[in-house]
C-alpha cells in the first residue's frame, strides 16, 4: 500500500514503527520501507542514486583508526553520535602461535603481503561504510580477496617491496582508481601503521571475517575450502604480527614506505595540474598566433609528468623476479 497525502505529516519513524529495522533487511522489508516513503522522499532518494550521491543518504562513518590517539580495545558498537557513526577498535584476538612452530621458513615477502592485506582491509571498510558483518560478510570477504588474492590462494605472490605490493593491490581493486582515492587509502594505512596495536586489531578483524563466514551455513555462495584456507593463512599472519609486537617500533619502516608512495602520488597529481595548465596556455597562444620568446616548456613529450618533476619509478626487472624463490613464502604448513 502506497503512502497517501494524509500520512505525509507523520514522521518517518512513525511510519516505520511496524518494521523491525534491527534485524536483517530482506526484500519484504524493503518493499514496506519504500511504501512508507512519501512521493517527495522517493523522488529525492531516486535522484541521489541516479547522481551516485549515496554518501548523502548514509550515516557518515569515521574509521576506527582515526578515533583516538590512545588505542582502547573494546567491543564493536553501533552507537550514533553527532550524526557520525563511530566504530570502536576491533578486539585483538588472543590467538596465534610461535612462527617457528607453523613453518620451517618465513619468506621476507610475507611482510609485503601484509601491506597488501592492509590495503584490502581499508578499501573494504570504506566500501561497506564500516559494516563488514551480517549480510555484508560475503561482500567484505570478496573485497579482501579481490584486492589481495593471496589471502585465499595456495600460490603466494613474491613481492620485493611495500610499493610493489601496494601498486599491485591498487590495480586489483581498480586500474582506473583516481590518485585522490589512492591517497585516501594510503592515509588510512599510515594511521594504522602508526601503532602496533592497530596493526594487530586490523589483522584480527580480517581473520574474524573469514572465521565468521566458516560458521555460516551456507557460505553465501563462497567456496568453503577457499574461506578455510584464508582463515589458516590469516592465522599465520596474526602470529607474525604478534611476534613483531615485541620489537621497538616494528612498523616504522612500513609507514615510511607508505608515506613515500603517497608523496609520489601527490607529486604526480601536482604535475598533472601543471601539465594541464601548460597545455591550455599552449592552445591559447596557438589560437592567438603568439610565439612566446625564450619560454619553451621543458617537457618531454614521451613522459611530461615524470620529466618535469624528475619522478623516478623503480620498476626494474629485479622488482618482478622471473623465478619465484624456492619453497612456499611463509605459508603455514
Amino acid at each position: 500500500m502506497d503512502m497517501n497525502e494524509n500520512d505525509a505529516d507523520a514522521s518517518l519513524a512513525e511510519r516505520l514503527a511496524g518494521v523491525d529495522l534491527d534485524a536483517e533487511i530482506d526484500d519484504d522489508k524493503m518493499v514496506k520501507i519504500w511504501e512508507a516513503l512519501t512521493e517527495k522522499e522517493r523522488e529525492e532518494f531516486t535522484s541521489l542514486v541516479n547522481r551516485r550521491q549515496i554518501d548523502a543518504i548514509l550515516t557518515p562513518w569515521k574509521p576506527w583508526w582515526y578515533e583516538s590517539e590512545k588505542p582502547e580495545i573494546s567491543e564493536i558498537t553501533n552507537d550514533v553520535s553527532e550524526q557520525t557513526k563511530k566504530s570502536a577498535i576491533p578486539p585483538v584476538l588472543a590467538i596465534g602461535a610461535p612462527v617457528q612452530t607453523l613453518t620451517q621458513k618465513v619468506h621476507p615477502s610475507v611482510i609485503f603481503q601484509l601491506a597488501q592485506i592492509s590495503l584490502a582491509y581499508v578499501y573494504m571498510m570504506r566500501h561497506l561504510n564500516g559494516e563488514p558483518y551480517g549480510s555484508n560478510l560475503p561482500v567484505a570477504f570478496t573485497d579482501i580477496i579481490t584486492a589481495s588474492p593471496l589471502v585465499a590462494s595456495k600460490v603466494s605472490e613474491i613481492y620485493n617491496s611495500t610499493h610493489e605490493a601496494l601498486l599491485v593491490g591498487f590495480c586489483n581493486i581498480d586500474e582506473t582508481m583516481s590518485i585522490a582515492s589512492k591517497c585516501t587509502l594510503l592515509s588510512d594505512l599510515l594511521a594504522i601503521y602508526s601503532k602496533s596495536m592497530y596493526v594487530a586489531a586490523m589483522v584480527s578483524e580480517v581473520y574474524s571475517i573469514a572465521n565468521s563466514l566458516i560458521s555460516q551455513d551456507p557460505n553465501f555462495g563462497l567456496k568453503k575450502s577457499k574461506v578455510k584456507y584464508a582463515e589458516r593463512r590469516l592465522y599465520f599472519i596474526i602470529s607474525i604480527v604478534k611476534q613483531m609486537q615485541a620489537e621497538t617500533d616494528p612498523w616504522e619502516f612500513m609507514a615510511a614506505d607508505i608515506a613515500l608512495l603517497k608523496q609520489r602520488f601527490e607529486s604526480e597529481a601536482e604535475a598533472m595540474k601543471s601539465n594541464d595548465s601548460l597545455e591550455l596556455v599552449s592552445v591559447l597562444f596557438g589560437r592567438l598566433q603568439i610565439a612566446p620568446a625564450s619560454r619553451t616548456a621543458r617537457i618531454d613529450p614521451a613522459n611530461p609528468l615524470r620529466a618535469s618533476l624528475k619522478i623516478e619509478v623503480n620498476l626494474s626487472p629485479s622488482t618482478y623476479p622471473e623465478e619465484a624463490a624456492e619453497g612456499d613464502p611463509g605459508a603455514p604448513i
